[in-house]
């Protein structure tokens, strides 16, 4: 590989049927499904489900269809370990050659890329698009939507990280689709016998004179209308008049080089020296045109063709060595489980629990993850917070507590929660556990540090706070202002007084707080938003009011923990060097990790996550 050393390493649509839910049948898992079908609610998946084979490599190849958001239904080729899809690790969508192309034929990188990396357990969606019969009919942009199609089929599934791999003229297909969409989903894009700039080189091909009459020609049919003849540029490559323009004009968007100057992900670039389509100094040109890639590894293999002839095993390991390289690694399935109890005042309370296939590992702590402010157990940080621990060999139990939820929030009480959290610690215990980490985002963290506060838990050994919530009362003054604070607090009141404080709404304007710069913690944060309150007058006192005991740094100051606190630079609450001030207010022993920067860690820590479960990690293990 080019500038880098790393060890080689041996639908769109709305309903998705059994081609994923077959492969965990036989398994038990309660997980919860991602949904991600709000932006294309109108197209079913159509699934072509034979009997799936299980090849002697262990890898399933199943045949299924899709039907993109402009209505063009695609065949695709399935392809996954034989013990099923792992959506809590990345997947690989391919792109096959052509025009006229297919993922079936056994020369292309879209099936046996895609088998060498099922058997590593990569999952791979291998979609034959519409240049494959289409070609002479269609706008290039059109394949946009049949990539943006096996994304959401993937996506649909619940695959969080997603690969774009091309081979050949499918390079150009993953380039422009990025180009165009700027896909967050896609974390990386793989390049085997990357095309040409396709103008150019049909261009330098024919010559000047014979490539500006033939776009004469093209323009003059398009202009007249009606039936047009087609353009035939040899060896089966016809195209209507206006295609011919799209792919091969003047002013065509199919530059590969072009393109690729564009991409801002990681990427790839693969080929044989004796490739007619990619000379020498090809790839090289590629590497320093994608400026604003943050890194681009290539290599060449010597004696090779286009189709990459004796060496595709050695393609395979590559391309699993830069996947793990650039942290992309095949990850380890994980086992959910919903489990129920009944709380104090019996109150029927749900969680799930995440552990390894392997077993729960009870020699170990366990994680009880809380969710944030209106959230709940499948939402806010948990889900992808309980995979990574549980892929990192621990339990993680993401609970549920009576003010769960947004219409928990609205009515219940600060005093309400160390009650159910209590029950669920019993209930950890019970199940064989013996020490318990807490980890609360936003919000959560307080309902943690209420608790300990209140109860001093010994089986708490370490408490990990994501964005941990400011002190309220302060907030709430803050951002409403004094005045409208001040009348917030006596409407509740006096609703408290009347015998209202369940049932009488506290209704008032709050916008977004905002605090003094901190040069220790430089913030980059869009424009501040509204907002308004929205509880009951006993919610709104419990939290916000004068009395209230949400007020953070005085709780963490009441029992002797070690404590881990993590914000970032785009995230409001943390104003004003709050990580600092929090982590000074602990009684115990304390660490922040800050996301700095004009790129740093929002409220939700998108884009964050591995180095959140790395940096818990290594605090974990530095623990006396």
């Amino acid at each position: 590989m080019s500038g880098v050393s790393f060890e080689v390493l041996g639908l769109s649509g709305t309903l998705i049927f059994s081609v994923f839910l077959q492969p965990y049948a036989s398994q038990r898992i309660r997980g919860s499904l991602p949904m991600a079908f709000n932006r294309f609610c109108f197209a079913a998946v159509l699934l072509l489900m034979p009997v799936s084979a299980v090849a002697a490599n262990g890898v399933v190849e199943e045949v299924i269809s899709f039907v993109t958001n402009d209505g063009v239904e695609l065949p695709a080729i399935l392809t996954h370990s034989e013990s099923g899809m792992n959506i809590n690790g990345p997947a690989i969508l391919h792109l096959h050659g052509g025009p006229g192309g297919s993922p079936i034929r056994v020369n292309s990188a879209a099936r046996y890329v895609a088998e060498g990396l099922a058997q590593a357990g990569y999952t791979n969606i291998s979609i034959e698009t519409r240049h494959a019969t289409r070609y002479s009919f269609t706008r290039f942009d059109e394949v946009i939507e049949d990539i943006r199609g096996g994304i959401d089929v993937l996506a649909a599934r619940g695959f969080k990280d997603i690969i774009l791999a091309g081979a050949g003229l499918g390079s150009l297909r993953v380039s422009r689709y990025m180009i165009d969409t700027d896909d967050a989903r896609v974390k990386a894009v793989i390049h085997y016998s990357p095309t040409q700039n396709m103008a150019d080189n049909w261009r330098q091909r024919v010559g000047e004179e014979i490539y500006w009459a033939t776009v004469d020609e093209a323009a003059k049919a398009v202009a007249e209308g009606g039936r047009q003849p087609f353009i035939d540029l040899g060896d089966g490559l016809i195209f209507l008049p206006n295609s011919f323009l799209d792919w091969f004009g003047p002013t065509a968007k199919t530059s590969l080089s072009a393109n690729i100057a564009g991409i801002d992900k990681p990427m790839l670039m693969l080929a044989g020296e004796e490739d007619p389509f990619v000379p020498k100094g090809r790839l090289e040109e590629l590497q320093a045109v994608a400026f604003i890639s943050p890194r681009v590894d290539i290599k060449y293999y010597p004696g090779v063709g286009r189709v990459f002839e004796g060496v595709r095993n050695e393609v395979v390991d590559d391309t699993l060595a830069w996947l793990r390289d650039i942290g992309l690694p095949p990850r380890d399935p994980v086992r959910t489980e919903i489990v129920d109890i009944n709380g104090p005042d019996d109150v029927a309370l749900s969680g799930v629990l995440y552990s390894p296939v392997s077993g729960e590992p009870r020699n170990k702590p366990v994680f009880m993850l809380m969710h944030s402010w209106t959230s709940d157990v499948l939402r806010s940080t948990n889900h992808w917070l309980g995979v990574r621990l549980a892929q990192a060999g621990y339990s993680a139990l993401s609970i549920q507590h009576r003010s769960s939820g947004y219409r928990g929030i609205v009515k219940g009480t600060l005093e309400g929660i160390p009650q159910d959290i209590k029950a669920w610690a019993d209930f950890i215990t019970a199940r064989g556990y013996t020490s318990i980490i807490g980890e609360g985002h936003g919000v959560g963290g307080l309902w943690w540090s209420h608790y300990l506060s209140e109860t001093q838990d010994p089986r708490v050994e370490a408490l990990i706070y994501l964005a941990p919530a400011r002190d309220m009362p302060f907030h709430a003054r803050t951002g409403m202002g004094e005045d409208l604070y001040a009348r917030a607090v006596l409407e509740a009141q006096e609703a408290v007084r009347d015998g209202e404080g369940d049932t009488h709404l506290i209704d008032y304007p709050f916008p977004q707080a905002g605090y003094p710069d901190d040069s220790r913690q430089p913030m980059f944060l869009p424009p501040p938003g509204s907002g308004f309150t929205y509880y009951y007058a006993n919610s709104f006192l419990s939290y916000w009011g004068p009395n209230s005991k949400a007020v953070h740094t005085a709780r963490v100051a009441e029992f002797d923990r070690p404590v881990l606190a993590l914000g970032g630079s785009r995230d409001p609450f943390m104003q004003d060097a709050f990580l600092i001030e929090f982590t000074e207010a602990v009684q115990g022993e304390a660490k922040y990790v800050f996301y700095g920067g004009p790129d740093g860690a929002t409220h939700s820590f998108a884009g964050y996550e591995g180095r959140v479960v790395g940096d818990i990690l290594a605090w974990l293990e530095a623990m006396p």
